[in-house]
């Protein structure tokens, strides 16, 4: 049976701390799935005609079914459209746009999670530290979230509270510079990601075409560029998502331009990449607009998922060594919708979903997790502008 609601978004959030006593999180039946919107954004695709209201929707996915169920309206925000989890808390942040329209000033909420309801309670607010904050990273052992901001080029470091609440910005950095592309008139950080010494944070930046790398103390909480302070890649690639692979020795990378998945080899003493694969994932036969979309590992890394926007509007699986960081593509499937802005792995790893941004759904895939393809399901909600993805233990 379809479950179907008017929806914004998709953001399930992964609280993967919040173990219970008796179990990890397979001894669950559900999750809770939270959901965020893309929103009213200059520069959005002309085919999307989905209208809702803004800001965070709440479903619920069983995980032994892959049901996805709709349960309401989380919270009223414009342009919610990146969601992450505190890893020991129950509390979620979300960007936001401030009042005064789409290229305003970004916020950056921390809200409580009910525990009975699932719904969500605005703790506080703070200034993002730029326009149109695009991405959050978290780190634990310092207590302090990124945010990126990609009109504006700003990187910023906002330090937590231990109620989850957030701090005026600590630290900050602003990027620069350009691609030949039309959209690349400026540094646009994507993407950030702390790396696994925590001493490190790399952030992908679209307009730059660049993978800037910072230093960071996280004591002081101070942000500074490194030694090298970044990796020059394709003109006109345009950089969007980076993930670590869970050895920490490796990562991979998306470019939304050219839609290639790239692979580097990673170290973090010498805070230094090297590229050790990179392919084109549109079919060699395809002449029509490329536009990747997200990228997900599997929890033990044997696997990377990647969305394709343009005219593929596809889901492909590659397998991983995760010896050599090299990969293979085994499958490519539809993603059921219109352009795939993201994709995530529920917290069991046997589903993995999709929120169809043009076309206002959000998909659900079993995954095989031992050879790591995916078969459709019947499972799916209508989510006008769903545009991330992440899961909350219930």
């Amino acid at each position: 049976m379809l479950a179907a609601a008017v929806f914004i978004g998709l953001a399930v959030l992964r609280i993967g701390a919040q173990e219970s006593s008796t179990g990890g999180t397979e001894d669950r039946t559900s999750e809770l799935v939270y959901i965020g919107t893309w929103g009213d954004h200059v520069g959005a695709p002309s085919r999307q005609v989905q209208k809702g209201p803004q800001g965070i929707y709440l479903a619920r996915l069983d995980n032994r079914t892959g049901q996805l169920s709709h349960l309401g309206f989380g919270l009223e925000l414009d342009r919610a459209d990146y969601l992450l989890t505190h890893p020991k808390l129950a509390v979620i942040y979300s960007v936001a746009a401030s009042a005064g329209g789409s290229r305003a000033n970004s916020e950056v909420y921390s809200l409580a999670v009910d525990a009975r309801s699932g719904m969500l309670r605005v703790i506080n607010k703070v200034d993002a530290g730029g326009l149109d904050a695009t991405a959050l990273a978290f780190d634990a052992p310092s207590n302090t979230l990124f945010s990126a901001a990609h009109d504006s080029g700003d990187v910023t470091a906002l330090p937590v509270r231990p109620d989850g609440s957030l701090e005026t910005t600590a630290a900050a950095q602003k990027e620069v510079g350009s691609g030949p592309d039309r959209r690349q008139h400026s540094a646009a950080p994507h993407s950030l990601v702390m790396d696994p010494t925590h001493k490190y944070l790399l952030v992908a930046d679209f307009g730059a075409d660049r993978v800037f790398v910072y230093k960071f103390n996280g004591a002081t909480r101070a942000l500074m560029p490194a030694q090298i302070p970044f990796e020059v890649l394709p003109a006109g690639s345009g950089p969007r998502h980076l993930v670590f692979h869970p050895n920490g020795r490796f990562f991979f990378l998306d470019t939304e331009l050219t839609a290639e998945l790239r692979s580097y080899r990673w170290d973090s003493k010498q805070a230094r990449m090297r590229l050790v694969q990179s392919v084109a994932a549109y079919p060699a036969a395809s002449s029509g607009e490329k536009s990747g979309g997200d990228i997900a590992l599997s929890r033990d890394g044997r696997f990377v998922y990647l969305s394709l926007r343009g005219d593929q509007d596809s889901l492909v699986v590659y397998a991983v060594n995760s010896e050599t960081g090299t990969f293979r593509e085994i499958q490519r499937l539809s993603a059921q919708g219109s352009a795939p802005w993201s994709v995530g792995i529920d917290p069991t790893g046997r589903w993995l979903l999709v929120a169809n941004q043009g076309s206002g759904s959000v998909v659900v895939f079993q995954v095989d997790q031992s050879t790591g393809k995916l078969t459709t399901t019947n499972q799916s909600l209508t989510v006008p502008k769903a545009s991330a993805i992440t899961f909350y233990p219930n």
